[in-house]
């Protein structure tokens, strides 16, 4: 009995592992992959097959053009399928490519099933016929990417697998989880805004000069921690403010502006504040510069949700969450790193500190600018993001550490005796 339950599990670790060792290599084996995405009244399919098992189960040719890629349509409509109680679904074929990477061509397609009523998501057969009924061994990797009512997170669980002896596979959602859209859109703001170095550089530049006070055009000695710690709170909300009215409003209002636009005045909002880091130009006003520049970040945040989910940026609860999601990690930023800017600036390293990462921040906006303007070699700047990601993450890991190694040794530091 024991030995019978060890077979399923074991299978499934297999196929976990390969599932993994499939999405980081871009489909090293010849074997198939399919990925399903949940929309509100579609089943989205990303399908992936080997061009060569494709054109000996097909008798097609492998080519990109018209001509071929008209005979993977009408092939993969033949053989893809899904089903449920109320009938067979309707299948699109929505885009066809062959596609080589790293020396091996896969036949990669986008695919829409249709079911006729919606509660027919819940559950429904998935019927495949491709490749796996004229390659022997061969297999098809069934994933769930996204599916906003049931699973958190864009990473993909293996759901099952299809071969020539079983040609079809049962899904079954399981109970749909009211909260789930909104912990999705939760996950993609807070996603969202610990990739986008450039909002991190913006709040950065931001927070550097607060802990001191500005006097005839240079910034001077520290101010109290209380004084700084309630400038943040007033400056994050300020931004809050800001990108959350614009947000909405592109979103559900149909505010637009050309992108090219909004990136460029976006880098131009990085640069603006790493100057004030350097130099005062609107001391005791950041809370309103944050704010109205905020209002051009909403744009590029409502741009973002509406290139990689338009069900998150057309419902008003999950793009609550998608902007509490942006909200908690700034929060959690300046809960680490305002403490720490207090408590080192109040030594006179600090000075020095705060105009490195303010010029840090002036060229990295500098570069922003000229490319989002006029545009730079994408063999520069590809390297020069991950390079920047790479440094602002070092940065903000060294002020956090400082701040609590300078903490700890004045919390340790012997007191002087009263006589």
């Amino acid at each position: 009995m024991a030995r019978t339950r060890l077979i399923p599990i074991v299978t499934g670790w297999l196929i976990a592992l390969f599932a993994l060792t499939a999405a980081a290599s871009a489909h090293q084996s010849p074997n198939s992959e399919v990925y399903l995405d949940f929309q509100a009244d579609r089943v989205e399919l990303e399908v992936v097959l080997p061009a060569a098992e494709y054109a000996y189960a097909s008798g097609n040719r492998v080519a990109e053009d018209d001509a071929a890629r008209r005979q993977a349509r009408s092939y993969l409509a033949e053989t893809i399928s899904a089903s449920s109680e109320g009938g067979a679904w309707r299948t699109k074929i929505k885009g066809v490519a062959f596609v080589t990477r790293d020396g091996t061509t896969d036949l990669v397609a986008t695919l829409s099933l249709m079911p006729l009523q919606a509660s027919d998501l819940s559950e429904f057969t998935l019927g495949w016929r491709a490749v796996i009924g004229a390659v022997p061994d061969h297999f098809v990797l069934v994933m769930l990417r996204r599916d906003p009512a049931t699973k958190l997170g864009d990473e993909p669980d293996v759901i099952g697998t299809l071969r020539g002896d079983r040609n079809v596979l049962a899904i079954n959602r399981g109970a749909a989880r009211s909260w789930m859209p909104f912990a999705n859109a939760v996950s993609l703001g807070a996603g969202h805004i610990l990739g986008g170095i450039d909002h991190l550089a913006f709040l950065l530049a931001l927070l550097l000069p607060l802990p001191l006070i500005a006097r005839g055009g240079r910034w001077c000695e520290a101010r109290g921690a209380r004084t700084t710690i309630r400038s943040a709170a007033i400056l994050i909300s300020g931004f809050t403010l800001g990108h959350s009215a614009t947000l909405i409003a592109a979103s559900l209002g149909g505010l637009t502006l050309p992108g090219a636009l909004v990136e460029t005045l976006i880098a131009v909002s990085v640069l603006i504040a790493a100057i004030h880091a350097i130099r005062p130009i609107f001391p005791r006003h950041e809370a309103l510069f944050a704010t109205l520049f905020g209002l051009v970040h909403g744009l590029g945040f409502a741009g973002f949700l509406s290139s990689t989910d338009l069900s998150v940026a057309r419902n008003i609860v999950t793009l609550l969450g998608f902007n509490v999601g942006i909200e908690l990690v700034q929060i959690a930023i300046a809960l680490a790193i305002v403490p720490a800017l207090v408590t080192i600036a109040a030594t006179p390293a600090y000075q020095r500190l705060r105009a490195g990462m303010a010029l840090f921040c002036c060229a990295i906006a500098a570069v922003w600018v000229a490319d989002r303007y006029i545009g730079l070699d994408e063999n520069f700047v590809a390297p020069f993001e991950a390079a920047v990601e790479t440094s602002l993450m070092l940065v903000f890991f060294t002020v956090l550490v400082a701040g609590v190694v300078l903490f700890a040794r004045r919390s340790t530091a012997p007191r002087p005796r009263k006589i």
